[in-house]
């Protein structure tokens, strides 16, 4: 008869397994979106649909679910770990079950199609090429809803995918608190005259861009002996082990900036996903418990240090060696305000701080109507462009700028919208507290960056998914999640550079 301890590492090798062929979807999708040539796409669409039908029967094979049954109930010998393993494998065995093989099949193939068509829709500016691929990707994510079962909204069990613990009665209050507060900020700072741009009207080589970032990139931390940066339409992290995690960027010869705050905002998920302990490898426990926490990372690097003065201070003579005569008598003041700049901007990945968060009010309500089926697909470019207008006072001036510059809904992702809203929350909490142990001003002017992840680190990163993301934040901050820690870094911060009362 089998010992338990063999038996137990039988269902480890189980799991495992699983996380493997996960690798293999993603390595398929990240090379769709960085290498593969147009023509592929059928044929790259039938690949994803059959790997993506096998994993779905490693997860939901009946003889998984009697394994973790059976250690639920006889795990008197197993470490505090492996009893979290069991629980939170048990878990995604639960929701797995509730989808049945055929949904996974056309799912991953109709992910497959939007993508393309979002490509050539965002190229055209044409939502009409989009619509129908957006219909069926929306007709299986209401299908998934009612297969995972929900209270209130489906949207709740579409959001459990990402933000578990937190649901739409939470987001609801959250959101509409920071619609009023940040509108305020946000409509306070546009009135104050900030003058022209000086980097407006330049043109920028995007190869100094490329090598700038990957200076950046290292100085952060991120270790390219596991991973890589290319380049994509639109900017992702993806990882196949803790050793191999890819992020890429998008580069602008009229935006000197763009690429660097891509590629900060990409670099923090890959500092949390190479920062996972050595013995949790190729286990449940190295991977984050949503991607609230995992946003908090990305706009932690992105905002909170890569767009404050320290950094500017820090970044000038980088800039200064690859464009010596553009930026010849540049200063750090200068950096500082125009990275800061708030202006009319229709593109969520290039928005300014004080308006990020109605961007996501925006998605977040179409979503959530999307899905509770209060409005329809053909209605999605009105009805965008109609909330904008009433968020940031004017329209967007085509598609490409309005409902069609993001890939989210390409990818079947809604849900996950809330999470960079929840990331720019949970960032501030931490920051305050990182702030109260370390000098990060002194350290961030000298590219002293190390600490800060290490910190990042034993705090976040190598807890996995040992906790929730609301507990990890709790641990650091002492309080659950909150808009006030937030706020005040707004009104301090853009209240300094625009010298106003916020």
């Amino acid at each position: 008869m089998i010992s338990q301890e063999k038996r137990f590492l039988n269902l480890k090798e189980r799991l495992s397994e699983i996380l493997n062929l996960r690798a293999v979807f993603a390595l398929l999708q990240w090379d769709e979106e960085v290498n593969m040539p147009p023509g592929g796409a059928e044929s790259r669409g039938q690949q994803l649909k059959l790997i993506a039908e096998m994993i779905h029967k490693l997860e939901t094979n009946p003889s998984l679910g009697e394994e973790l049954s059976y250690f639920l109930e006889h795990n008197e010998n197993l470490s505090s770990d492996d009893k979290i393993i069991v629980q939170e494998a048990m878990y995604d065995y639960q929701r797995a079950i509730k989808i049945p093989e055929a949904w996974i099949g056309k799912f991953a193939e109709a992910r497959s199609k939007a993508y393309h068509a979002w490509v050539e829709a965002r190229s055209k500016s044409d939502f009409s090429i989009f619509k129908s691929p957006l219909e069926t990707i929306i007709n299986l994510c209401g299908e998934r809803a009612e297969l995972l079962g929900y209270i209130n909204s489906p949207y709740d069990a579409l959001l459990e995918d990402y933000e578990r613990g937190v649901d739409t009665q939470t987001l609801d209050i959250l959101l509409h608190d920071l619609e009023i507060e940040q509108s305020k900020i946000y409509q306070s700072v546009l009135q104050q005259d900030m003058g022209k741009s000086i980097f407006e009207g330049k043109f920028w080589d995007v190869e100094k861009q490329w090598n700038i970032t990957l200076r950046l990139l290292t100085a952060i931390g991120f270790d390219f002996n596991s991973g890589r940066q290319d380049r994509s339409v639109h900017p992702f992290t993806t990882n196949f082990d803790m050793y191999d995690v890819r992020i890429t960027t998008r580069l602008n010869p009229h935006n000197l900036f763009s690429g660097i705050f891509s590629s900060l905002h990409e670099g923090g998920h890959a500092l949390y996903e190479q920062g996972f302990r050595q013995e949790d490898r190729s286990t449940w426990l190295a991977q984050a418990p949503s991607l609230g926490i995992h946003e908090s990372q990305s706009r932690f690097w992105e905002n909170i240090v890569g767009r404050s003065y320290p950094f500017c201070v820090f970044l000038v003579p980088i800039l200064k060696e690859y464009f010596p005569l553009d930026l010849k008598d540049i200063t750090p003041e200068q950096i500082y305000k125009e990275v800061n700049r708030v202006v009319p901007n229709c593109i969520r990945v290039e928005a300014d701080e004080c308006s990020y968060n109605l961007h996501i009010v925006l998605r977040y309500k179409i979503e959530k109507h999307l899905i509770e089926g209060k409005l329809s697909v053909a209605e999605i470019p009105e009805y965008w462009n109609s909330l904008f207008k009433s968020l940031f006072g004017y329209y967007p001036s085509d598609d490409a700028q309005g409902c069609l510059q993001d890939i989210h809904w390409a990818h079947g992702s809604f849900g996950y919208f809330p999470s960079y809203t929840l990331g720019n929350l949970y960032s501030a909490q931490i920051a305050d507290k990182m702030k109260s142990e370390m000098n990060l001003s002194e350290m961030i002017i000298r590219g002293d960056f190390l600490p800060l992840r290490d910190w990042l680190k034993e705090r976040i990163f190598r807890i996995g998914r040992r906790l929730c993301s609301r507990d990890i934040v709790k641990n650091i901050s002492g309080s659950d999640i909150s808009p006030h820690p937030y706020l005040h870094y707004l009104k301090s911060k853009f209240g300094e550079i625009y010298k106003v009362n916020l």
